[in-house]
């Protein structure tokens, strides 16, 4: 059942505020500099009754692609590109705007986080350079299965943790799906959903949804953060993505890609 899981970012739980900063990050990962993922996307989400934090991807220069429950009673959305640091401004050249139009895809559903995507248009072009750069999208059919991959964001350390205060990522491997659906259930873990886990316990938690997962070593982004296990982030089992091989299709259509 879906219980046995956790929407990572749940924007009841982050909707009054953000927790205060401290060494809260990716479980297990490391600290990006500046440049190193240009194509991150910080997303702070304007709520009714708050905000939420979430992450995205640069796709063009005026689309960033985000989970489909981060837009969940989103009002507009601060975005932030070309950045490290949560909330230091201090000469990192980052660009900050809001947003209010995105898409939501059609099949969304909640309950069982499938087709857990959306993009969100920027009010005006963004200029490249080597700190904001727009992410590839994968091509063909590949399963993606044991390759190494890598996932960012700004996230928690553990469940109840704090929101890192720089960028942090992690090594994870792709598994299969049928592998995955040992630590959740089969009405989860759907062809168009991607898991990978890491080897030193290394996850995605709260505030990185809608973030990238990428290939080792390529701007090729395979996965969008979309779900984890409810025993906690940092236990080891595998996270879920949204697997980007099955939405592309829907991205262009979108964006116009």
């Amino acid at each position: 059942m879906f219980t046995s899981t956790v929407v990572f970012a749940s924007l009841m739980a982050l909707a009054s505020a953000f927790p205060s900063l401290d060494n809260g990050r990716v479980v297990n990962g490391q600290t990006a500099t500046l440049g190193q993922f240009p194509f991150q996307v910080l997303l702070k989400v304007e709520l009714s009754q708050g905000r939420a934090l979430c992450g995205g991807s640069l796709l063009s220069d005026q689309w960033v692609l985000t989970a489909g429950h981060c837009t969940d009673g989103a009002k507009s959305f601060e975005v932030t590109l070309g950045a490290v640091d949560f909330e230091d401004t201090t000469n990192d050249g980052r660009v900050v705007l809001t947003a209010t139009e995105y898409h939501r895809h059609e099949k969304y559903n909640p309950l069982f986080a499938t087709n857990d995507v959306a993009v969100v248009k920027l009010p005006t072009p963004v200029e490249f350079n080597d700190r904001v750069q727009p992410v590839k999208l994968p091509t063909g059919s590949d399963t993606f299965t044991d390759r190494e991959v890598v996932v960012s964001g700004w996230g928690l350390q553990k469940n109840g943790g704090n929101v890192a205060d720089k960028l942090q990522y992690a090594p994870l491997t792709v598994i299969s799906n049928n592998e995955c659906s040992k630590a959740y259930s089969p009405l989860v873990i759907k062809k168009s959903t991607l898991c990978a886990k890491g080897e030193h316990k290394e996850s995605p938690c709260q505030g990185d949804s809608g973030g990238p997962l990428v290939l080792e070593g390529e701007n090729v982004q395979v996965g969008v953060v979309s779900f984890g296990h409810a025993v906690g982030c940092e236990q080891g089992y595998p996270g879920a993505f949204a697997r980007l091989t099955s939405f592309v299709d829907w991205i262009k259509q979108k964006t116009g890609l």
